[in-house]
């Protein structure tokens, strides 16, 4: 069986196919999922914006310019959707509420409290920070498969991404992430 490309697909899609946009969802969608969640961090949440970015990408379809991958397309949707998602949810959600999520009860495990001090570490971290370190580090993309999704010079994602680091670090000192009771 011969597997096409992203672009044959696209190019199936425009012209028509939904199946071949079925295809580019099985592709994607746990890739997409997986961004989502972890910039979210709420499963119900995710779902619903995976589909919502799997809409626009089908709406969008006709302006998909094939010089770039479908890969790096579907990236770009999954951000702007999900920073677009945040910075809504930021408006209107209190502190209180923020501050209860954030203290989720985990049971006593040395490694499941760093994870969960991690978690609290990336949520505190700015949305667009905490992408870049979701990019580079849960992700393993290059700088250069970064600043395709984003759209900016490979230097201003270096540049970015070093500062988010550093902001990362402040929140892991804040809890006390670096302690080794061990």
């Amino acid at each position: 069986m011969i597997t096409k490309d992203d672009n044959e697909l696209v190019y199936e899609v425009i012209h028509g196919s939904i199946s071949s946009f079925e295809v580019l969802i099985e592709r994607y969608q746990k890739t997409v999922f997986n961004i989502v969640i972890r910039m979210v961090n709420d499963e119900e949440t995710a779902r619903d914006l995976t589909q919502d970015i799997f809409i626009r990408a089908f709406e969008k379809m006709g302006s998909f310019n094939f010089r770039y991958r479908f890969f790096s397309w579907i990236y770009r949707i999954t951000i702007n959707t999900t920073i677009n998602y945040l910075k809504s949810k930021q408006k209107v959600e209190s502190l209180k509420k923020v501050e209860k999520l954030n203290y989720v009860e985990i049971p006593e495990v040395d490694e499941e409290e760093r994870s969960r001090k991690l978690r609290l570490g990336l949520r505190n971290v700015r949305a667009d920070y905490r992408l870049l370190l979701l990019l580079k580090y849960f992700f393993g993309l290059s700088y250069e498969e970064m600043a395709e999704i984003m759209e900016i010079p490979e230097k201003k994602i270096k540049a970015r991404l070093f500062s988010a680091r550093e902001k990362l670090r402040e929140e892991l000192l804040k809890n006390d992430f670096f302690n080794n009771d061990r």
